[in-house]
């Protein structure tokens, strides 16, 4: 069983020309059998998000790292590892400071474990057949503009966990910037013209060329002009 895997985040335009960092981050860690892959979208209106996605991504995979199976207990690791996070924001100050939601997926011989917190999107497919798809779909509030965060009260009502089987060895999360053109929405489904050329080429090249092709590929003007958000995609292929 082999993983590999390339991510990239960059900053948006509108927070270029306001000189507000990255607000994305995103980890993925190895595991004996697999991986575990996080990706966070900071709030933009909270001042520290960029910290709370930060924190967020790595310590979900690290809590995650240290007991990858997907036993029954898997559930509660991703709670407990949200937990942690929490109180340590807490202890930095007001947690509504480091809003951020949450994109994740452990990978595994026997399946995959999915957990959701917000916007964003994850798509798992089966590389042999483009049609057969599972996707976890964003979370917004009642507005168009808003949506949940691993800092609210209510976050464990939001928490959306999903098992998927096997044979959805390819995995794409991204933020919402970067799904805004790299999925296709009503229903949320994968873009064979953007996320197969996508996957073809990084799964031939090594791993100097396709980190470079993908920092390009959001960096590309045509997405500057779909989107002024920061942009991040995370590719896994577990096979």
């Amino acid at each position: 069983m082999t993983s590999r895997f390339l991510g990239s985040s960059v900053t948006g335009t509108s927070h270029r020309s306001n000189q507000i960092p990255c607000q994305d981050a995103w980890q993925v860690r190895a595991t004996p059998t697999g991986m575990v892959a996080c990706l966070s979208d900071g709030a933009g209106s909270a001042r520290f998000s960029d910290v709370g996605s930060r924190m967020l991504v790595d310590t979900v995979c690290e809590v995650l790292c240290q007991q990858p199976s997907l036993d029954e207990a898997a559930v509660q690791r991703v709670k407990e590892a949200i937990v942690q996070v929490r109180e340590k924001v807490s202890q930095m100050g007001d947690l509504s400071d480091y809003h951020a939601t949450l994109c994740g997926v452990l990978t595994d011989k026997e399946g995959h474990l999915v957990f959701h917190i917000g916007d964003g999107l994850i798509i798992g497919v089966d590389p042999d057949d483009w049609s057969d798809f599972i996707v976890s779909e964003p979370e917004n509030g009642e507005f168009a503009e808003t949506t949940y965060f691993f800092t609210l009260p209510d976050w464990s009502s939001h928490l959306r966990m999903m098992c998927a089987p096997p044979r959805y060895k390819l995995w794409f999360l991204m933020s919402d910037g970067a799904a805004s053109f790299s999925a296709l929405t009503n229903p949320y489904r994968p873009t064979e013209n953007f996320l197969l050329p996508v996957h073809n080429y990084l799964s031939r090249v090594d791993a100097a060329s396709g980190q470079q092709a993908l920092d390009n590929t959001l960096n590309d003007a045509r997405t500057d002009a779909i989107t002024s958000d920061d942009k991040s995609l995370v590719w896994l292929l577990h096979e």
